[in-house]
């Protein structure tokens, strides 16, 4: 399990660091001009789950964001600040289907 800060874009750009995807990633800091870029490496495609927490006006959770990502292709995904628990200092969690050859850069700009 790590926590991972999002990498800055600056006007001289950025190199981003690749992470490896494992069990138990979250993000901090999430809000507006945050993205994930997910790349998936193997030969089958993986799904990202993200569980937004708390419920919806009529008391019902709300449902989780499901992101394919093809086999060997990559994705961008924001990371909103409504992805954040509370409960947890604010953090995204990432579950992901399958993290084998599978990375993600997280960048704000």
């Amino acid at each position: 399990m790590a926590d991972y800060a999002p990498q800055a874009v600056t006007v001289d750009g950025l190199v981003a660091t690749a992470r490896t995807a494992a069990g138990g990633d979250k993000l901090t800091d999430p809000g507006d001009r945050r993205e994930i870029r997910v790349t998936n490496g193997g030969g089958a495609p993986i799904t990202l789950t993200i569980t937004p927490p708390g419920s919806t006006d009529y008391g019902v959770a709300n449902p989780a964001k499901v992101f394919t990502i093809t086999n060997a292709t990559s994705r961008r995904i924001p990371v909103l600040a409504a992805y954040g628990d509370p409960a947890d200092g604010g953090k995204v969690a990432l579950t992901w289907s399958a993290t084998t050859s599978v990375t993600f850069e997280y960048t704000r700009s």
